[in-house]
């Protein structure tokens, strides 16, 4: 999806209809000279100031489609998709033959959840312009969304014959081979997003590994993306200790403690704190590319994860009641994905009112409110509140039955722990958990995916009806 504030370049006929008008008194020259620096504020990632500035422009050429267009993609990334669609429309009022502010109404709905509406506006951008690599670009990052992959990697496929240096495209395709589960291709594919600029470069001491012999070598891995990515990859951390290597280990603080529990990890430390002596280093994300394991069961190094011998944290367990389950129904909604992966925390707070389950929150951040705001004290019993690290985590974790949860960094403990994990899901959430019938990484961690956008409905239907016959289990 490109956020830049230029576009396909408009007809002849599009700018006359939307010719320049003095500026506050001024000249043509002021109105471009206005409209670039409201782009480049743009880009600077100063939102408030180039909305304010398009604005302005607006109110004195009200048919403009580049600003329109402009000023859509800015409410976009603000967050405001109402009205980001409602700009995008207008630009696209003024001039419908133009490919670019097809596809950027495309990417607003996108943004917007409104798939099958952006496929269609992405299409009719490359049909009007069949060579507009950024039309297939932005086409397969729906199709993506949407679980038809085959017609994604075309897609990408198409865009990168037609600009072959887009590294942003590359490391799309990547990912949709790795949904599709094209494991070993995907992931040397992924490789390429560390050319990305929002990718962390670290800069170290000694040489990146290679994946050569790594026995009597000290190797420092190191995290790069989220919390999710280390506890999902660290798995691969044993091969390189089982050929003899010291493995190090640089994460973020609260997976410090968890981490150092590890029987392949000879030293864990925090991000900010010295680092150890070491010969080489690796990306905890790389290490599927760089140790090759055998994909066709990457799940059979679990569990890989222990939670520490002198657990802190003691969870009750009332007369009467079969199991003692986990719940966590929110993320942080820092993507559009993030705000459909959350479930509403009344559908866990039903299941409550069995009395042969105990249900224990382990629920961190703002939406840990939402437990006293429900009046569900006693009723739902707040282990979160008092979680400060995933060692805790893990301890918790280790005393249940069962987890339900969103998609969330919990789920990767629990899961790598071999706790018994029900992963709750939109229809397509993420490449590590492909699409329909099973994943590769948890033999313990079951999928229950809503079978349309936003059908809590079935899942929890599914869900009741399976514990029902865990507690016939439980019972005997």
């Amino acid at each position: 999806m490109s956020d830049s504030p230029s576009i396909h370049p408009l007809k002849p006929e599009s700018q006359a209809a939307a010719s320049p008008v003095p500026l506050f008194g001024d000249t043509e020259q002021r109105f471009a000279q206005e409209l670039r620096l409201a782009a480049q504020a743009q880009r600077a990632g100063r939102l408030d100031e180039a909305i304010a500035g398009y604005l302005k422009l607006l109110a004195v050429q009200p048919h403009h489609a580049e600003v329109h267009n402009n000023l859509g993609v800015a409410l976009r990334l603000a967050g405001k998709l109402e009205a980001s669609l409602a700009h995008h429309q207008l630009a696209l009022a003024a001039d419908p033959e133009n490919p670019a502010l097809q596809s950027n109404l495309g990417n607003a709905l996108r943004a917007a959840g409104r798939l099958e509406e952006a496929v269609r506006h992405h299409f009719k951008s490359i049909t009007l312009s069949p060579t507009y690599a950024e039309g297939f670009f932005n086409l397969a990052l729906c199709l993506r969304d949407l679980g038809r992959l085959d017609e994604a990697v075309g897609c990408f496929g198409r865009s990168l014959a037609l600009h072959p240096a887009s590294r942003r495209a590359k490391v799309e395709l990547a990912l949709a081979l790795l949904m599709r589960g094209d494991l070993l291709t995907g992931f040397a594919a992924y490789e390429e997003r560390k050319r990305l600029p929002e990718t962390p470069q670290p800069e170290f001491s000694r040489p990146a590994w290679d994946g050569g012999p790594i026995g009597g070598k000290r190797i420092l891995l190191h995290a790069e993306q989220g919390l999710s990515d280390v506890l999902l990859f660290i798995r691969f951390a044993r091969e390189l200790k089982a050929q003899g290597a010291s493995v190090l280990v640089l994460c973020q603080a609260p997976l410090k403690d968890l981490l150092a529990g590890a029987d392949y990890i000879d030293q864990a430390v925090a991000e900010g704190e010295p680092l150890p002596q070491f010969d080489v280093h690796a990306s905890i994300v790389s290490l599927p590319h760089l140790c090759r394991p055998d994909f066709a069961s990457p799940g059979g190094a679990t569990p890989y994860l222990r939670p520490p011998a002198h657990a802190r944290i003691k969870l009750g367990r009332l007369k009467g009641t079969r199991l003692s389950i986990g719940i966590y129904w929110s993320v942080t909604a820092g993507q559009a994905q993030d705000r459909q992966r959350s479930a509403p925390f009344a559908r866990f707070l039903a299941l409550a009112g069995d009395p042969e389950l105990l249900l224990f929150s382990l629920q961190g951040g703002a939406a840990q409110k939402e437990i006293q705001q429900s009046g569900a004290n006693g009723v739902v019993h707040d282990v979160g509140r008092g979680i400060f690290d995933f060692a805790e985590a893990a301890s918790a974790l280790s005393q249940l039955d069962l987890l339900i949860s969103v998609d969330a960094p919990v789920t990767h403990v629990a899961a790598a722990m071999g706790v018994r994990t029900w992963l709750l899901a939109p229809p397509v959430v993420d490449w590590r958990w492909r699409l329909g019938g099973d994943q590769p990484w948890y033999p313990s961690l079951r999928i229950f995916r809503q079978p349309r956008p936003g059908d809590w409905d079935s899942v929890f239907a599914s869900v009741r009806a399976e514990l029902a016959l865990l507690k016939e289990t439980a019972a005997r």
